[in-house]
């Protein structure tokens, strides 16, 4: 077993939702990231939000500046669930402002191959948890028998809604072209649903040696799975049990 990192999910233990508070707590909680939504408000600024920020409501909203700032002298690191592809490039510009070093900036959402594939030089600003949809649309679109043009589209635009309808039940080829996508991109870890924890996915991936990402994962038993699993990182809103029981899992091998 590794000592994975423990991620505490946006309103961890119960909290408000993109809240300070839910990140106060997880400092509290002694967790080793937060995770954020990230989207862009109706100026370009960046606001933690789940759901999109309207000119109505992006007052309400916390900025990651302010993110930033509360956790920017602690060992904290923070995973940044990039919701609108255009925040990325701001988000790094605001980690550099910090000084915030490439390896506690996590970067996950909607986070695309596209984007790697043009500029290679983001990999190295940031560690990189690529969502299983991102990938699973170069998939979709090689292996699909049926395909038309409003489903090109919902793909690109909501990737996720769209495989949630069509694809998590990944046949057999379709596993082998995820895994060989994963081996040849410049990333940290396999961001995947713990759905698919008991998968022949999850079992390829980590046959090929892909470090895995799993959310949000807030059933003792997942947890334990996940333990069991060697996974790089687990994200959940259920911090202290989470830790509580990496450190059992620790105590056990110890003995």
């Amino acid at each position: 077993m590794n000592n994975p990192m423990i991620t505490a999910h946006s309103g961890c233990e119960l909290t408000e939702i993109d809240s300070m508070i839910s990140i106060d707590l997880a400092l509290e909680c002694g967790a080793d990231a937060i995770e954020v939504d990230v989207r862009m408000d109706p100026f370009k600024g960046l606001r933690i939000s789940h759901n999109e920020v309207s000119l109505e409501n992006y007052k309400l909203k916390m900025t990651l500046r302010d993110v930033f700032e509360k956790i920017s002298d602690t060992n904290l690191s923070v995973n940044c669930d990039i919701k609108e592809q255009e925040a990325l490039y701001r988000t790094l510009e605001e980690a550099e402002k910090f000084g915030f070093p490439p390896e506690r900036l996590i970067l996950s959402g909607c986070t695309s191959v596209e984007q790697l594939a043009r500029d290679m030089s983001i990999a190295k600003r940031g560690t990189f948890f690529l969502n299983l949809e991102e990938v699973l649309k170069f998939v979709y679109i090689r292996r699909a028998i049926e395909f038309d043009i409003k489903n090109f589209f919902l793909l690109l635009n909501d990737p996720w809604k769209f495989l949630k309808e069509k694809a998590l039940d990944l046949r057999e080829e379709w596993v082998d072209d995820t895994v060989s996508c994963y081996q040849m991109l410049p990333f940290a870890a396999a961001n995947l649903p713990k759905t698919l924890l008991n998968t022949n996915l999850v079992k390829a991936l980590q046959a090929a040696g892909v470090p895995l990402s799993i959310w949000t994962v807030n059933e003792a038993d997942l947890v334990r799975r996940c333990l069991e699993e060697n996974v790089r990182n687990i994200t959940t809103r259920q911090v202290r049990q989470a830790i509580h029981l990496r450190n059992e899992a620790a105590r056990i091998l110890e003995q």
